[in-house]
């Protein structure tokens, strides 16, 4: 590795002798979070805040029986409402990600805590803060940056790109995965008990940022982009360890971490699997993973199906994200517990599984579970039966029946077919409102559908939940996008159009898999105005990534449709990295490379205001402190001369 290390920075040095990069003198601030400031508690407020009963009679996030000998600390507990009333970190998440350290027991911990503050009448944050650090070591040591198996400085992929300032696009993404991979010390295998984080045996690839560990359905994103870069071998770990989750949870947890041990994401596994045996033939991995997959399958229909009664006297069966948690997510336990603070008890049980079975679809947080498409406090997402899940459900059967037919189970492929037909037809009469031209979430407690526009509407064709003969209802779906408003923005297609949302997940921020599911659901058409719509809209996306990469030095995990700059809104700051959307970026590149060409001054928009706003740039020393702080002496060598190559490509 260092070897390695070496031939690269020597490459780095020769390429910043040879182009030197200015970058801005003054550093301007990412955009954070709309929520509203998060004042510090009184006194009373921090005692009353950790004097709360959440979880007698409740169901934590894990347990003694999913997460033993660590469940009390990182799920649970007085040490955890104590960290959280006060305050220790800004984000919540840090401290659920810190290690105990090696001289310590959860049981000991818990015990000792307990001495010392029979009570919470006296706690203080500086009494939290020095037990803390007494017990637990600083978060991301246990990961290490790691070694690419397949990794070369410039795949051949990338020679498809005819436009030459997007092939040195793509290649400064190509170096990113390799700061992006990680993989897990020793001591996470060996001694479990001292870490929320969930082990797996291979090397894997992050999102970025806080998000320092694997999360479930950005891994299709990645892997789409790993094998644009013809990281095969890279791609099939991610792959291998998700099929460790499922053998041993039945799942794939949201992220690798204890706390997401009630909750899933999309079900991305089976297009995972199945991009990466197009791209590779390995049949193989194949024979391995698909009872995995048929696995995965089996808990959705065990834990998230509803039936649901329709208005002619029939029913249909479809699938919710609806966790069985009911206590605050411990990674967000103060906002949870403060938004739910004037709730009485079962209010808050509600609330608080409400709130974590939206993080389960991926989008926490959208006006598309508000009850009243406006107020965190009001949502209901149990009461919703999402499009979009039920979609990648039907995405699951028909893969499954394309993967038994390559397998040669044509018992096994029959019945799949059968299968995806049969839920296409219910799919089709619970979702598709015909004088509305599209698929809508429908609310089984009050009957209603939600014809506000979400992305959510062009799924279905992504995952060819359709009769793919029927160009008439492509093309109605695309120009009910229109109609709405959705393609009038030159930076992407918003996650809604609610302009009195503040959440993450509505306009005017634009995310990276939902507009790669809009212009894939349209190329995937037969129809070829369709097909030049998909195209139109990729070479939209793409410039927008490349337009603020070269402005901030980085990728970003949302965007914002209306100033063309990074997104904002939700919980936490906008995070840089970013792992799927590097991933949409390269395959979009990969897939319209022969003819995608960069033209400056195509991005002001006719229909929004410009913005002279300067997008914030990455402050060397700010990333330099990154990398230190969060790598060992070699990992941190490896990082920054990374880190220098995209500085000066």
């Amino acid at each position: 590795m260092l070897a390695r290390c070496f031939n690269v920075f020597l490459f780095v040095l020769l390429l910043a002798l040879i182009v030197p990069k200015s970058h801005a003198e003054a550093k301007k601030d990412v955009p954070t979070s709309t929520r509203p400031p998060d004042e510090p508690l009184s006194s009373e407020e921090i005692t009353a805040f950790m004097k709360q009963d959440f979880f007698t009679d409740a169901i934590a996030t894990c347990d003694n029986e999913t997460a033993p000998n660590r469940h009390a600390i990182y799920c649970s507990g007085r040490l955890l409402q104590a960290v959280m009333a006060v305050r220790l970190y800004k984000d919540s998440k840090t401290f659920l990600d810190q290690p105990i350290r090696n001289n310590y027991t959860a049981n000991q911990i818990i015990a000792e805590f307990d001495r010392r503050f029979p009570d919470f009448d006296s706690i203080t944050r500086a009494d939290v803060k020095k037990f803390v650090d007494e017990h637990f070591e600083k978060e991301g040591h246990e990961l290490e940056i790691c070694h690419l198996p397949d990794w070369v400085p410039k795949p051949k992929s990338l020679d498809s790109i005819v436009d030459p300032e997007y092939q040195e696009f793509a290649t400064r993404l190509h170096y990113i995965w390799i700061e992006l991979c990680r993989e897990m010390s020793t001591e996470v295998r060996d001694q479990p008990e001292r870490f929320s984080l969930l082990y797996v045996p291979r090397s894997f690839v992050v999102p970025g940022g806080r998000f320092r560990e694997f999360y479930y359905w950005d891994a299709y994103w990645i892997v789409k982009g790993l094998l644009a870069s013809e990281l095969h071998e890279t791609a099939k770990n991610m792959v291998i360890n998700f099929a460790y989750m499922i053998h041993k949870y039945g799942f794939v947890p949201n992220g690798g971490r204890v706390y997401y041990l009630r909750r899933s994401q999309p079900p991305m596994f089976a297009a995972t699997v199945y991009e990466y045996f197009q791209a590779t033939g390995d049949v193989d991995l194949l024979e391995k993973v698909v009872p995995l997959i048929e696995k995965e399958f089996e808990f959705w229909v065990q834990h998230r199906s509803i039936n649901v009664p329709l208005g002619d006297g029939s029913s249909v069966d479809m699938f919710q994200y609806r966790t069985e948690a009911n206590t605050p997510r411990p990674e967000s336990f103060r906002e949870d517990v403060l938004t739910a603070k004037n709730m009485s008890l079962p209010e808050k049980r509600k609330f608080f599984r409400n709130i974590a079975s939206a993080a389960e679809s991926g989008w926490d947080f959208s006006s598309r579970w508000f009850k009243d498409g406006k107020s965190l406090e009001k949502i209901v997402t149990t009461d919703i039966v999402p499009v979009d899940l039920n979609a990648y459900i039907c995405y699951n059967m028909r893969i499954l029946a394309h993967l038994h037919s390559v397998l040669g189970n044509p018992e096994k492929h029959e019945e799949w077919s059968g299968r995806f037909v049969a839920f296409r037809e219910q799919f089709t009469k619970l979702f598709y409102v015909s004088e509305k031209r599209g698929w809508y979430d429908y609310n089984h407690q009050t009957q209603q559908y939600n014809f506000e526009f979400y992305p959510t509407i062009a799924i279905p064709l992504f995952a060819q939940c359709y009769d793919a003969f029927d160009q008439r209802l492509v093309v109605d779906v695309y120009r009910q996008m229109e109609a709405t408003g959705a393609f009038q923005f030159a930076s992407g297609v918003p996650t809604s159009l609610q302009q009195n949302s503040t959440e993450q997940w509505d306009y005017p921020n634009s995310w990276s898999p939902l507009n790669h599911m809009i212009i894939e659901g349209l190329r995937k058409s037969i129809s070829p105005l369709m097909q030049q719509k998909a195209y139109r809209l990729a070479e939209e996306w793409v410039r927008v990534n490349f337009e603020t990469f070269n402005q901030t030095n980085a990728m970003w995990e949302k965007y914002n449709v209306v100033s063309n700059k990074v997104g904002h809104g939700g919980e936490y700051e906008v995070q840089l990295g970013f792992g799927w959307t590097n991933g949409v970026a390269l395959d979009l590149m990969k897939t319209y490379g022969d003819r995608l060409v960069y033209y400056k001054n195509q991005s002001s928009s006719p229909s929004s205001p410009s913005s002279t706003e300067e997008p914030p740039q990455r402050d060397f020393f700010v990333r330099l402190q990154e990398l230190r702080s969060s790598s060992s002496v070699i990992t941190f060598s490896c990082s920054l001369t990374l880190f220098v190559y995209n500085l000066y490509v």
